[in-house]
């Protein structure tokens, strides 16, 4: 039986010097990086929390979802893995197509079966994450909480 997708995750935020927020990456890898040598982000005590739609309309839409299995990255799901994982499942793409899904159609068939891959574990990203530091707690949530 398949598993539900967790709404709802905490983090603890007191086990990171920074945490950083980024929004509608959409597949922006080498911008995001820029931003994060330029904060002097450090993958080893610092956090990035990516508030949705990692994928979609940039150059780099493969590579920033195999960012979100970096120790150093939480996520919410956004609208477009959503769009993705639903033209996935249902064989439906014209939604995602016309949303900058259009990546996926260009990649090998080899990056298309990593790509996959990668999109049916977004299936385990949470809507919500809430996030404890020493002084507040924080909730961040995606945009889409019912279906």
């Amino acid at each position: 039986m398949k598993q539900p997708a967790p709404v709802y995750q905490r983090i603890a935020g007191h086990q990171w010097r920074h945490i950083w927020l980024s929004g509608d990456i959409h597949g922006c890898l080498e911008q995001l990086r820029r931003k994060l040598w330029h904060c002097r982000f450090d993958p080893w005590r610092d956090l990035l929390i990516s508030v949705g739609d990692v994928i979609d309309r940039g150059p780099q839409s493969l590579r920033c979802l195999q960012l979100l299995e970096q120790h150093w990255v939480r996520a919410v799901r956004g609208n477009h893995e959503q769009m993705a994982m639903d033209a996935l499942a249902s064989r439906q793409m014209s939604l995602w197509l016309m949303n900058g899904g259009d990546w996926f159609i260009a990649l090998a068939d080899n990056h298309q079966k990593q790509a996959k891959t990668a999109l049916e574990k977004c299936q385990h990203l949470p809507f919500i994450l809430e996030v404890h530091s020493r002084h507040r707690q924080t909730c961040y949530c995606s945009c889409r909480l019912s279906r």
